[in-house]
């Protein structure tokens, strides 16, 4: 381990945060930890790296308030900005942000405000340590031989561990022996393969030994379920195709003519139920029983179907004899897939294809203008008047070209809304493990008010409306105070999404060269509406996690038994109805 002090700044600066931070937007950086920060600053920087945008503004704001000096120093050496480079040794990002906070404490920064970012855009990973060298009470830290003394801790808390290597390398994920062995290289060691196991060298000295068995123990298993997968996907399309060929059984004595004979339907295959609750077609029990034929005469593949109390068909299990393991169906592939023959048409890709997850969109016409409706896939809906130029934009476009003009209309108008319902559904961070406590209180003007203070300490005001002080008054005791707690988090929740908002405005103005966007998105021209959907599409990217079995149909769960109140007005009248 190698340990640099990188060049001091005068000017009571803090470049090295836009350093870190065009690092991790280029992708070769991550910030893996921020010690002695307020849990509102780790919230608002977890917030907007999550969503891809740069905080070197906010950090250095941060680290510049945390560095008063009281007049106790004439130094404007504020910054401090190390690296540590790990050099003949693997460690992963984990591992180099938990020597980080050891070597900070050894070189009396432990109860400073740092962050540590993780880089591996050269060939040795490293981390960069950012913080402030002026204490809470207004004196420096001493700075005098850093070097020595910073690569001195370095060498206490690097004792070697022969035993932690040997976990280290069976935390990475392999498949076969050879790939285990170049895991022992890459950690430094040499090695003899003998008949009991691994002899591990260091420094021409042995070291340890690892067993075989040891080895097989932790090879993993993720391979063959995605194998399994890929074949039943290969030979079900081939079927539903008509280009795999039918196997039948063989029969005949030896010296004779042969007899193909087409095997026997599997009884189960007839008890089975599509999705519509009815017994599966005729063409798609022959498919079914053809996939099964198929799986064992050529792989070894037997599949069992599971029957619960009634003898209905729930699930199903795979045997792979050839590879000796016994493996659940569901993990494979869901029942509902395997049963599934339908041909997929193929729709093009688009990039507003993850709105079409979200939520579904209609337009009706009201007098010369439009009305534009939303349903959320959480359930919410939002109803707005479309402004002229919208309905203009929507009802000019061509019937083709309506729906993605809808949906940018939609991601406008309700952006906000939209980011909301992402980060409850998917929070970059726990906020209610940040909320120490929460208060109903009395506002001067009469109104009431919920008090959020913070674990750190910080307090913050939200107002309550009617709906929810009527909601309040109806509950008790814990039911009451979870209630407060559970509208802090939506008040903060709020608070986060109209960052973003604000954020992907900014980036629209550069991008459009516009000097500043309407004030009402309403207002929005087309090409500033299309630059806005581009922005948040990539955002929503990076909050969403990914889901390659998503289809954009309209047949969602989240649409399914619930009809929006336009569902009954004829087209005709209403204008174009679109759901998505």
């Amino acid at each position: 381990m190698i340990v640099k002090k990188l060049g001091m700044v005068s000017g009571c600066g803090f470049p090295g945060a836009g350093y870190n931070e065009r690092k991790v937007a280029e992708g070769v950086a991550r910030l893996m930890a921020m010690e002695n920060v307020d849990a509102a600053m780790r919230h608002k920087v977890e917030l907007l790296h999550e969503a891809g945008f740069d905080c070197a503004g906010e950090i250095e704001k941060y680290l510049k308030e945390r560095s008063r000096t009281y007049g106790n120093t004439k130094t404007t050496r504020f910054q401090f900005h190390i690296a540590a480079s790990v050099k003949g040794q693997v460690m992963s990002a984990d591992e180099l942000t938990d020597f980080a906070r050891q070597l900070m404490a050894e070189a009396g920064y432990g109860r400073q405000p740092y962050f540590v970012y993780y880089h591996h855009d050269t060939d040795n990973n490293h981390v960069h340590i950012l913080s402030t060298r002026i204490q809470p009470n207004g004196f420096p830290i001493p700075d005098h031989h850093d070097y020595a003394r910073l690569n001195a801790a370095a060498n206490r808390i690097l004792s070697s561990d022969i035993n932690r290597d040997i976990q280290r390398m069976f935390s990475y994920g392999y498949l076969t022996e050879g790939q285990f062995a170049n895991i022992i290289r890459s950690h430094g060691y040499k090695f003899e393969r003998m008949d009991e196991g691994y002899v591990l060298f260091r420094g021409g000295v042995k070291a340890a030994t690892i067993s075989l068995s040891e080895i097989e123990k932790h090879i993993a298993q993720e391979n063959d379920v995605r194998q399994l997968r890929a074949i039943i996907r290969k030979y079900k399309d081939g079927i539903a195709e008509g280009k795999v060929q039918n196997v039948e059984n063989v029969k005949g004595h030896k010296g004779q003519k042969k007899k193909y004979v087409r095997r026997k339907v599997n009884p189960d295959i007839r008890k089975i139920k599509g999705s519509n609750g009815k017994t599966l077609s005729q063409e798609e029990q022959r498919h079914l029983s053809e996939l099964l034929d198929t799986l064992k005469t050529k792989f070894g593949i037997d599949i069992h179907f599971q029957k619960d109390r009634n003898g209905e068909i729930r699930g199903y299990g795979i045997v792979d004899h050839n590879r000796k393991m016994a493996l659940d169906g569901s993990k494979v592939m869901k029942l509902s897939e395997l049963i599934d023959f339908a041909q997929k048409q193929e729709r093009k890709a688009s990039p507003l294809d993850i709105y079409r997850d979200l939520f579904s969109v209609e337009v009706r016409k009201s007098g010369m203008d439009g009305i534009m409706s939303i349903r959320l896939f959480d359930g919410s809906e939002h109803t707005r008047t479309m402004s002229p130029r919208q309905s203009a934009w929507y009802f000019s476009s061509p019937e083709c070209e309506r729906e993605d003009v809808a949906i940018r209309i939609a991601a406008t108008m309700f952006s906000t809304e939209i980011f909301e319902s992402v980060l409850l559904k998917h929070p970059v961070s726990n906020i209610g493990a940040r909320i120490g406590s929460v208060n109903m209180i009395k506002m001067r003007e009469g109104g009431r008010a919920i008090r959020v203070v913070s674990a750190d300490g910080f307090s913050v005001t939200y107002s309550m409306s009617a709906d929810e002080l009527r909601c309040h008054a109806r509950l008790q005791g814990e039911d009451a105070n979870g209630y407060l707690r559970q509208l802090a988090i939506l008040r903060i929740t709020h608070q986060d999404a109209t960052e973003l908002t604000n954020r992907i405005k900014e980036l629209t103005a550069k991008s459009t060269g516009s000097i500043t966007l309407p004030l009402r998105p309403s207002d929005y021209t087309p090409e500033q509406a299309k630059a806005f959907t581009y922005h948040q599409c990539a955002v929503l990217t990076r909050l969403m996690p990914h889901d390659t079995s998503s289809t954009h149909s309209t047949n969602r769960e989240w649409e399914v038994g619930k009809q929006s109140h336009y569902d009954h007005i004829d087209n005709q009248q209403s204008g174009t109805q679109l759901t998505m």
